[in-house]
């Protein structure tokens, strides 16, 4: 049976320490310590400062308490424990392994907390943190050469994650606390969102240059588009979402020969003159002074005035970095166009 005592005086006789699995379950707190399973934290101060001080009274010292009180507190962890925390071998006290233990553990958890609360602050002065936005695909490089780039600039010690996503997307993802910050083109209304900011995006047939359709005078119906081969978004997309409202209205059903969830891979289709698209202008307007290709208006409203809108959920409270890069990306969308 081993004696729940403060100190073994054995010192020529095999130390009694603990076992590598008993020393696991002390450090984490798994073994039978105390009524909450853990040392009480001025038990583990006191072993922690017998061990960095080397005694008794210097320890006394650095806390700013009685030697007594800092013996009893020994006493106590390792009868809590039922194991001695120290050997004396003379003058000289030595920690048992067990004593090392919850020194190397005591200091872990100092470190830990200053570490926390340093991050704390850095979170409340909007200096780290991480930033999860969804946004359309058209919108990424004017993103990062703009106001993210400059946010991330100022703000190093915060993360960005740019996901492009669907409009449907977006919307449930903040609705389930997996983005902060949502930039989608046509989105439909919602309570649970709050909206930042709008802009404008005005919406056009885009086609080869010499293209009939970009002959006429008149403005564009969807009927007028009907014999022509054309691509369009995947459902769930702003400017799908957006085609299906006018099909709605001019009571005509569009059947595109090409469909996709890339922005990109549309533009291409464009390009490379394999059909025509109703594409965002100003996404096209260097292609279109280049002569690549041509733009024509639709005669329907809705594509002239659909925006493109910043957002986040609604009822929710934001951490200082999501709050902002809000405001940043806010301020940047108010601003008109050039």
């Amino acid at each position: 049976m081993l004696r729940l005592s403060l100190f073994s005086r054995e010192a020529r006789a095999a130390p009694l320490y603990p076992s590598t699995t008993a020393r696991d379950k002390i450090v984490a707190g798994t073994s039978t310590v105390g009524s909450a399973g853990m040392l009480d934290r001025k038990r583990c101060e006191a072993v922690y400062f017998v061990v960095k001080e080397g005694g008794v009274r210097s320890a006394a010292e650095a806390m700013n308490i009685d030697p007594a009180a800092v013996s009893r507190h020994i006493a106590r962890a390792a009868a809590d424990i039922g194991l001695p925390l120290f050997e004396r071998r003379g003058r000289i006290l030595t920690p048992t392994p067990v004593a090392t233990a919850i020194s190397a553990y005591f200091e872990d958890q100092q470190q830990g907390a200053a570490s926390l609360a340093a991050r704390i602050a850095a979170m409340r002065g909007a200096q780290a943190g991480l930033v999860r936005l969804g946004v359309g695909e058209g919108y990424v490089t004017e993103l990062v050469t703009g106001p993210v780039g400059e946010f991330m600039r100022a703000h190093p010690g915060v993360r960005v994650r740019i996901e492009t996503l669907s409009v449907d997307e977006i919307i449930s993802r903040l609705q389930e606390g997996r983005l902060d910050i949502g930039l989608a083109f046509n989105p439909t209304p919602a309570p649970q969102l709050k909206l930042w900011a709008r802009r404008r995006v005005p919406v056009k047939l885009v086609a080869a240059p010499h293209h009939p359709l970009l002959q006429r005078r008149a403005k564009l119906t969807l009927a007028d588009l009907v014999p022509y081969p054309i691509g369009l978004m995947m459902a769930g997309y702003g400017l799908r979402k957006l085609v299906q409202r006018a099909e709605y209205v001019e009571g005509v059903k569009l059947e595109p020969g090409f469909e996709t969830s890339s922005l990109t891979a549309l533009n291409t289709y464009v390009f490379t003159h394999c059909g025509v698209s109703i594409l965002a202008e100003k996404g096209v307007e260097i292609e279109c002074r280049a002569g690549l290709v041509g733009c024509a208006d639709m005669a329907l409203d809705i594509f002239e005035a659909s925006e493109v809108h910043l957002f986040s959920a609604a009822n929710v409270r934001l951490m200082p970095a999501v709050d902002a890069l809000l405001r940043t990306l806010a301020v940047h969308f108010r601003k008109p166009q050039a």
